[in-house]
């Protein structure tokens, strides 16, 4: 039994070498994002192309030139005028026909909308003008403004400043 050595150490003259693998390097896994900046593009812009963008709400108001030849005539009969305070109380006094007015009454902002609405009632050719303090809160003249839209009346009010007669006025009422 001749050279059957299977328990031998291997001395390394035999045909048989053992191949030894290098691990070659790892590939990192590169995914290319030029194709979906391409498709967040085309997406952000078909959004913003269908949305319906909201207007703003703004109140508007017209005023006049100022010119004289657009100057109306108006019988102070049908003129109400409201005044408001720098605290935001209303006063309101009916004007008459010979240019005077009533004395003005404290309307609590409560009651303003059946007050304007019965004094039309009375006067259907009824004219507002509405005087506002300029230190007074700017939300209180937007209140003020959405009561009279309220109102079931025609819509025929103007701006003036309040004069310091008007002021006079108010102090007197007890603003």
């Amino acid at each position: 039994m001749a050279g059957g050595g299977f328990d031998a150490p291997d001395t390394g003259g035999g045909l048989h070498k053992q191949k030894k693998y290098k691990k070659g390097k790892k590939i990192g896994v590169r995914i290319d994002m030029t194709p979906m900046v391409d498709v967040i593009m085309l997406l952000l812009t078909f959004f913003i192309l269908t949305t319906t963008l909201n207007t703003p709400q703004i109140m508007q108001i017209n005023l006049p030139k100022g010119d004289e030849e657009d100057k109306v005539k108006v019988d102070m009969g049908d003129v109400l005028y409201v005044r408001v305070s720098e605290t935001g109380n209303a006063y309101f006094s009916m004007g008459k026909s010979d240019g005077t007015e009533e004395a003005p009454e404290k309307v609590s902002f409560n009651d303003m909308k059946a007050k304007i609405e019965s004094v039309y009632r009375s006067n259907p050719k009824l004219i507002i003008l509405l005087k506002f303090d300029r230190k007074m809160k700017y939300s209180t003249m937007v209140d003020m403004l959405d009561e009279i839209n309220k109102a079931a009346i025609e819509k025929r009010y103007s701006f003036m400043k309040l004069e310091d007669a008007d002021k006079e006025i108010v102090k007197t009422a007890g603003g």
